[in-house]
């Protein structure tokens, strides 16, 4: 796991090199074990890296690395997981020349130079790299790539004289002399929708992110095209019968399946191990990781100070009892995890508003505490094999309110039939079927609706033009601030060639394309790498995803029970209890911190005195809302901390104070 950054320009005006390190050093804590610097004999490329060191430490294996002549280069941030099986496979093809005895990154090199950019195809891992390509002589390419699901981050942007940028995180971008931070006004609408900006929009103006299973090609004119390399789209042709494969051969192929995922994961020449909430994923995890290895698995665990209804310790505990592991546990003081918000934004360089991110950050501190590098994460159960409460809950709006709707007259007698009258959800509901929208929206969606009309009561101040200079890569449906066309963008075209009830097919292909790449992957790189740890992602290996959006619905939930085919395969390795006890979430106490004196007085005080407040959102209104959320029964404090992020972060990026919060 690393840090990536460079520049290329075919009209080889580059910047110092000088700077390209300062831009670089931003980025330490992604990879502490070393800095590199190569710049091509054109002088129309640069690549620069940082080093954490995981498979293959030796000096050799250091980045940015050369292949032949210096004809093909490339900075590498993440992992792959086969690479010595395709090492073994391009020997046999007479491919020769190695200068390492099994870093992953020469793999990569290899396999291009044999391959092409087809070789994306060939790796199981997570990635984003950048191939510097002049093997035809005088026209030399640049070859941007993210991973399938998303797992790494790779963000670019072009300056005013046409060289183009692109790096890890967008702090090092920010360095450079001829970039300043400006907030993307129609990425902040959707931002306030979702709590992240879906790709490739970015808050930061000019900045882009390359969607999950994306890849960028810059030619030696200048001229950036995107293209999708892999989506995994559901339809009704490819979804398994229950005749094809009985749920008992579907959980014996999903626990094969995800044992394979386990151990692929393991590979590492430093110390790893497992991070344990106590709930079934991680369990399954770390009861796999058991299984696999013949040292107990190297665990960990983290609650609040005297918060034991956000506590899981008494569930890991039982966990690592069982499978006898080395766990690791730790508290995180009241103020200590309020002292850190600052600390957050700076981290994320663009705001992700879920407080999971605060407890994450101190996990990760622990593990690097602890001695170890990597750890696998539980991250991917819940949205493909459709875990969460709100599965269901959209499963039964399909079936009551939202496909009789589509189907015309019978929609208000089915809903009479039912309800006294139509209001709150059902109302929305109703109003997005006529309108032709979809029902799902994301598994996160936050200001919408009333609260929505009344926080941004004008959308004239977000109104402006979004100009994208990569071809391909910005969909018309992220120019405009309807975040309804967002939405539809992501599921055109599926409507009508799904499997009944076609809402249980859309969740996961929605999350894959927006809240699982843009937010909850993206809250473990920025917070687990800011300790210098790598996060590996077992759900997330492509066998187990494509293997989840062909399963029949009903063996993913039923009966009100989701993952219901991972808890089936968790009976072999834990007890019921543990399986079946009711989901806990895992976050920052907000409810209770918006009512308390010292914090709401630090977010009325940024609230009165934030740009944002001044002519983009309803100054009056918030307050408002932060006094109910402080004297009533509260339930507001997740738009209220989906705004102060934005505060907070606008404060510290684009209004340059270090003081802010």
């Amino acid at each position: 796991m690393c840090g990536i950054l460079g520049e290329f320009s075919p009209s080889f005006r580059l910047t110092d090199l000088s700077v390209m390190e300062q831009m670089r050093d931003t980025m330490v804590h992604r990879g502490p074990d070393g800095g590199g610097l190569w710049q091509s004999q054109r002088h129309d490329c640069t690549l620069a890296h940082r080093r954490l060191s995981i498979i293959d430490l030796s000096g050799t294996a250091s980045q940015p690395m050369v292949d032949g002549d210096g004809d093909l280069a490339i900075v590498f941030n993440g992992e792959i997981y086969n690479h010595a099986q395709i090492r073994r496979e391009l020997k046999a093809m007479g491919v020769g020349g190695w200068k390492t005895s099994h870093s992953d990154t020469e793999v990569i090199l290899k396999a291009y130079r044999k391959w092409g950019l087809d070789c994306v195809h060939k790796f199981y891992g997570m990635f984003s790299f950048a191939i510097y390509d002049n093997t035809i002589p005088d026209r030399p390419v640049v070859h941007l790539v993210r991973d399938r699901v998303g797992i790494k981050p790779l963000y670019i942007t072009q300056r005013k004289n046409g060289c183009w940028m692109f790096a890890s995180e967008i702090k090092a971008i920010l360095k450079h002399p001829d970039v300043s931070p400006e907030l993307d006004r129609t990425a902040f609408w959707h931002y306030l929708t979702f709590i992240v900006a879906p790709a490739p929009l970015t808050l930061f103006r000019g900045i882009f992110k390359l969607p999950a299973g994306y890849f960028v090609t810059i030619d030696h004119e200048g001229l950036a095209r995107a293209k999708q390399w892999w989506d995994p789209v559901p339809s009704a042709q490819d979804t398994l019968r229950e005749s094809d494969l009985s749920f008992d051969e579907a959980v014996d192929e999903f626990t094969s399946l995800m044992r394979q995922s386990v151990e692929r994961r393991m590979v590492s020449d430093v110390p790893f191990g497992a991070l344990l909430s106590g709930g079934v994923d991680s369990s399954l995890n770390v009861a796999l990781m058991a299984e696999l290895m013949d040292r107990p698995v190297t665990t960990f665990s983290i609650g609040y100070e005297g918060q034991d209804e956000y506590n899981e310790f008494s569930w890991a505990e039982k966990v690592a009892k069982r499978f006898n592991t080395d766990h690791h546990t730790a508290l995180i003081s009241h103020m200590d995890a309020q002292k850190f918000l600052p600390e957050l934004v700076r981290l994320q360089d663009e705001p992700i508003a879920d407080n999971v991110c605060i407890p994450l950050y101190f996990l990760a501190k622990l593990v690097q505490e602890s001695g170890t590098t990597v750890v696998q994460v539980g991250e991917g159960a819940d949205e493909n094999y459709l875990g969460y409460w709100w599965c269901d809950h959209y499963r039964q709006k399909w079936n009551d309110v939202y496909s009789p709707a589509l189907s015309g007259g019978s929609w208000w007698h089915s809903l009479r039939s039912r309800f006294n009258k139509v209001d709150g959800e059902d109302a929305f509901i109703r109003q997005r079927a006529t309108l032709g929208q979809e029902l799902f929206w994301g598994g996160a969606v936050c200001w919408w609706g009333d609260l929505r009309n009344q926080l941004t009561p004008s959308s004239a101040s977000f109104e402006q033009e979004v100009v994208c200079p990569i071809r391909g890569l910005m969909p018309v449906s992220h120019l405009g601030l309807e975040s309804a066309d967002v939405v539809g963008y992501y599921q055109k075209n599926l409507t009508g060639n799904l499997s009944d009830p076609e809402v249980l097919q859309k969740i996961p292909y929605m999350e894959l394309k927006l809240r699982l790449p843009e937010h909850l992957l993206m809250r473990v790189d920025k917070l687990t790498m800011a300790h210098s740890v790598e996060a590996r992602v077992p759900f997330l290996d492509h066998d187990v995803v494509e293997f989840a959006r062909r399963l029949p619905s009903a063996y993913k939930l039923a009966e009100g029970v989701g993952k219901k085919i991972i808890k089936k395969a968790a009976e072999s390795y834990l007890d019921m209890e543990t399986i079946y006890r009711k989901k806990q979430g895992f976050g920052a106490p907000m409810e209770e911190w918006f009512k308390e004196d010292d914090f709401a007085g630090k977010c009325r005080a940024a609230i009165k005195t934030s740009p944002l407040t001044e002519d983009m959102l309803d100054r009056k209104y918030l307050l408002s809302l932060l006094e109910k959320q402080r004297t009533s029964g509260g339930g507001y404090s997740f738009h209220l901390w989906t705004v102060m992020n934005a505060l907070i972060w606008h404060k510290y990026w684009v209004e340059g104070c270090e003081d802010c919060f």
